[in-house]
Order: C-alpha cells, then structure tokens, then sequence
C-alpha cells in the first residue's frame, strides 16, 4: 500500500486551508477583552456548543458550494436559519475558490466506515449503505472495505471527488485479477464513476480492454482442441463441459452460488437437468430445469458415474472444496494446455488457452450458442419473478445487451461468422457484373460446401 500511495500522492495537489480563512473563523469566536458586543456569532455559538467551528464551516462550504443544496436544507442542521448562514458564506465569498478546492483535495476528519452502527461520515458511502439495505444485497461491507484501500490510497479524499484519472492510476497498480471488483466497489460509493456520461465516468468494458480484460475467441473448433489435450484427465474434462454447458458464473463470492456451490441433490431427470442458484443478480435467482446435454450428449452419463465413484451423495458440491477447488481446476487445464500446445498452435491461440479463468466459461457458453444461431432472446433464458427463473439454455441474463457487451465474441474464429461473411459475398456478385446463372452457381456451391476442418488453419505443421 506504501507503493500505491506513492503513485497516487503524485496525482493529488496538496493544499493549505486559506490564512485568511482561518483568521475569520478565529476572529468570530474570540471574545474581545472588554467583553462587550451584542449577540454571539454563529460560529462562536458552535464553539460553545463544543463543535469545531472550523470543520463545521468547512462542511457548510461544502453543502452550498459544491454539493448545491438549499441554505434553508443545511440550517435545519444547525439550529438557525437560511439568512445567518447566507451571511457567513458572503463574508468568506472572497476565498470560495481556494476553499472549494482545499475541500476537494485535503483529507478531513472523517471516517470512511463506522462498524458499530453500520454507518459512514461521507455522504456517498452512506448513500450505498442505505440502497444496500433497501435491496437485501449481501456483500456490501466487502465492497466498502474494498472501496475503503481506494480512499486510504487517494489521502482519505472524499468519495465524491474522486476523477477518473485517479481512479485509473490506482487500478493500475493492482494485479489484473483485482482490477474489477475494484473498479466495481469504486463505483458503488462513487457515483461520477459509474453515471454515465459524466466527466468522471470509467466505462466497465472500456477499462477492461486498457487493461487487457477482454471476451474470449473460444468457439466450437477451440473447444474440440480443448478435449483432445484433456483426453488422459477426464474428470477435468467433465467439470470445464459442466462448466461451459450451464455457462455459471464462478460462485466466487457467495459458497451456496454459481458453479462452486452445485451440490448433487439439485440434478434431476437422470442428470439430464439442473437447477442453478445465482445470488449475484436482484438478491439471487433460481434458474430451474437447465439442460445439461446441450452441446454434449454424454454429460449426463459422465455425471451420473462420478457421482456413483463418489459414493451417490445427496447434498456434497460436485466441487468438494468450492471455488478454491474451481480455481485450481482451470489451472490445471491451463497447464495442460499450455504443455500440449506450445509451438503447435497460432500465438494468438495459445494466448487464448493458457489465460483460460473461471469467468471466461459463461464468455465459452455464449460463443458456442451464437454459433448454433440460437436466438440472444433464447440464451437469456425466461424470467418468471420472485427469484425464479427457466433457464432454457443455461443460466439466463435478464438483459441480452449485455451478452452482446461482455460475453459475445463476434470474431472471424466463428463458423457463423465465416457463413455469414460468405453470404455477403454471394449477395455482393450481382453489383460485380455477375450474370443471374452465375450467382445462382455461386450460391449452389457456397451453401452446398463442407464445414471446415477444425484443426485447419490452426495447427502448425
């Protein structure tokens, strides 16, 4: 952490409270020598009543200046009226701009987290602490302690202010698998961070492309390659099919979630389906009836035998160990990968093989579903309401937008995407002087054309 302050200390532009600022305020609540004078100041009232008048003045500032609330909102904050406190803040109009910018800059006395009533002094982090509580989410605090390393980094500087290029300069620092739950926790209490079209925006998909996060180029042929290294280690084999046939999230966070927390009593039909908890999306969703012998016939089986070899158990995860165990079976398969592939396969390929993850299957399940044209409407799967779910082709998305954003690989790897840019040149013979005969014998021989090999133009001979 002493790195990252280091980085981002170069970002941040200290500044002194204005002299003139702190002569006022000491000015009206020190009583002069002869005692005389009509009614005490409202900053010397503060005094009196055991508030910092300074820190008060400063919050005041904040709340007018540059949060724009009412005069008659924050007087009701302090026992007096809109007039009193226009009047102070004419008196310092003067200073407003190196006041404003000291408030935005220089960390104040306030705390990020108040663990005993589950409250924060910043306006922004109690904002998202009241939402969370509103909508049942479950792993709020995490997200405030993840927040919390990006506030300590940024000198204890105001959620509110914080701007996209320190943000950035913070996520750089972090290793790429923590850069966005991150960026996610930022923008839960920073809402300049995830509005968009503000100046302070981090677009989610923009940021992970900067940084390398990008969809996967796995399809139908890749997944084959995928089998033939996994040939000697079946049961790694049956965990990534399992995987990329219900496309699950990780379970990363959740132990009862996603694919670490599938327990055997949730199979049904001769394993020919399976119901999927989420508990990532609307405080959790039961997808029911998923079917497991979509791309696969012979999943079921294969189900069906580890469970026997394990004794028939009725409620243990078909990951024993949860998302630990999920983790280190994609390291496996990296390794194998990586150990069958070296040197035979296109470098853009192997990339794609030796960075396989966790997250990357629900990217694997998309592809492969897109290929079969399957409907994005379809892949989304039928939300019924009350976290229940059908999911037709897997677990669902509520929104297909998103698959086209986040999961959906459109690549040229695709044999959808080859048929289809072979449409397009069929179509495009008559503006090229092709007679009528001869476009209908193009079009004869493209649709009458055998599907390509699937190690054709991939491995290296």
């Amino acid at each position: 952490m002493t790195e990252v302050r280091t980085v981002i200390e170069t970002v941040i532009n200290q500044k002194e409270l204005p002299e003139k600022f702190v002569e006022y305020v000491n000015g009206k609540t020190t009583k002069t020598e002869n005692g005389k004078g009509g009614r005490p100041h409202f900053l010397a009232l503060l005094k009196e009543h055991g508030r910092d008048p300074k820190e008060e003045l400063l919050n005041i500032c904040e709340q007018a200046w540059i949060k724009g609330r009412t005069l008659g909102n924050i007087a009701k904050n302090y026992d007096t009226n809109g007039k009193t406190l226009y009047r102070v803040l004419k008196e310092i109009e003067p200073l407003k701009d190196e006041i404003a910018e000291y408030i935005r800059t220089v960390p104040r006395r306030k705390r990020w987290y108040i663990r005993e009533i589950d409250a924060s002094d910043y306006e922004n982090v109690q904002n998202y602490i009241n939402r969370a509580k509103r909508d049942g989410l479950r792993a709020y605090k995490e997200r405030i302690q993840r927040a919390r390393t990006v506030w300590t980094a940024l000198n204890y500087q105001d959620p509110a202010y914080w701007n996209a290029d320190d943000v950035c300069t913070y996520l750089a620092t972090l290793t790429p698998g923590s850069q966005s739950g991150a960026l996610d926790a930022i923008r839960q209490v920073a809402p300049q961070i995830a509005i968009k079209g503000s100046r302070d925006q981090v677009q989610t998909g923009r940021f992970r492309e900067k940084l390398a996060r990008r969809k996967k180029d796995i399809f139908g042929n890749e997944v084959n390659l995928i089998h033939r290294a996994l040939e000697e280690h079946p049961e790694l084999r049956l965990k990534f099919d399992l995987h990329i046939t219900l496309g699950a999230r990780e379970g990363a966070k959740d132990p009862n979630s996603g694919l670490a927390g599938l327990r055997w009593d949730k199979f049904k039909d001769g394993f020919t389906k399976a119901d999927l908890y989420e508990s990532k999306v609307r405080g959790g969703i039961n997808w029911r009836d998923c079917p497991l012998d979509l791309f696969f016939k012979d999943l079921p089986e294969r189900l069906k035998t580890l469970w026997t070899q394990r004794g028939k158990p009725t409620s243990d995860r078909v990951f024993l160990k949860g998302y630990t165990e999920v983790k280190n079976t994609y390291k496996q398969i990296r390794e194998i990968l990586e150990q069958y592939y070296t040197g035979k396969v296109d470098p853009s390929l192997l990339k794609e093989f030796i960075t396989l993850r966790p997250h990357d299957a629900d990217k694997i399940h998309v592809n492969l579903l897109w290929e079969a044209e399957i409907p994005l409407e379809v892949v989304g799967g039928q939300y019924i309401g009350k976290s229940e779910g059908v999911g037709s082709m897997g677990r669902g998305w509520l929104d297909i937008n998103v698959i086209k954003k986040h999961y959906l690989s459109l690549t040229s790897r695709s044999e959808r995407m080859q048929k289809l840019q072979n449409q397009v040149r069929v179509y495009s013979q008559r503006f090229n002087g092709h007679t009528e005969d001869e476009h209908k014998a193009v079009l004869e021989d493209t649709s009458s054309a055998n599907c390509p090999d699937p190690l054709k133009d991939v491995i290296i001979v």
